[in-house]
C-alpha cells in the first residue's frame, strides 16, 4: 500500500520533471507518451489518458485547457507546429491529429514517389466534443461549441455552433 502510493505520486510527478506546465488537477497517464514534456502545457483538471502517442518536435506546443481530456489511444503527429485545445474539449478514443501530413496538391504531377507536404497548426475551440476514430488534418480550426461525429474527417474551417459529420466532415445541424 505505501509503495502503491509512492509509485502513484512518482507518475504524478514525472511530466513535471521533465518540464511540462500542469495546472491543478491536470494528469497524464504514466502509459502516455510525449516526446518533448517541456512543450506540453495541461490546464486545470485536463487528463491525458492512457497509451496516447503526442510527437512533438523541436519548436512545437501542445496545450490542452481546462477541464479538457484526450481518450485512450489518441495520435498527436505535431511537429514544429501548435496542437492547440480550448477549455472543457472531450476527445473520444482513437482520435488522430495531424499538423504535418502527406497530401498531394492539385498542381503537382502525381507520381508512386511524389514527396508533398501539408502542415498547419490545429487550434480546437472551447466546449467542443471530438468522438472516437476522427481524423483532424493539417491547418484545421474547430469553432467553439461543435460536436464532429465518430469516424468524421475534420479539414479546413468547422463553423462554431455546429454538428459535423462525415469524411470530409460536412455541417448536419446547428446546435442549441
Amino acid at each position: 500500500m505505501v509503495l502503491e502510493r509512492l509509485l502513484l505520486r512518482l507518475y504524478r510527478l514525472w511530466p513535471l520533471l521533465r518540464g511540462a506546465r500542469l495546472a491543478p488537477g491536470a494528469r497524464v497517464h504514466p502509459s502516455a507518451r510525449v516526446t518533448r514534456w517541456n512543450a506540453l502545457s495541461l490546464g486545470k483538471n485536463a487528463l491525458l489518458y492512457w497509451r496516447g502517442d503526442a510527437l512533438i518536435g523541436l519548436h512545437g506546443r501542445l496545450t490542452l485547457g481546462a477541464d479538457s481530456h484526450l481518450a485512450p489511444y489518441f495520435y498527436l503527429l505535431i511537429g514544429d507546429h501548435h496542437l492547440y485545445f480550448g477549455h472543457n474539449v472531450a476527445v473520444g478514443p482513437r482520435s488522430l491529429f495531424f499538423c504535418h501530413s502527406n497530401g498531394i496538391p492539385a498542381d503537382v504531377p502525381v507520381t508512386p514517389f511524389t514527396e508533398c507536404h501539408v502542415d498547419g497548426d490545429i487550434r480546437v475551440g472551447d466546449n467542443v466534443f471530438i468522438g472516437a476514430g476522427c481524423i483532424v488534418l493539417p491547418g484545421c480550426e474547430i469553432g467553439d461549441n461543435v460536436v464532429l461525429a465518430a469516424g468524421s474527417v475534420a479539414k479546413g474551417r468547422l463553423e462554431s455552433g455546429w454538428l459535423y459529420a462525415g469524411a470530409p466532415a460536412k455541417q448536419v445541424r446547428r446546435l442549441c
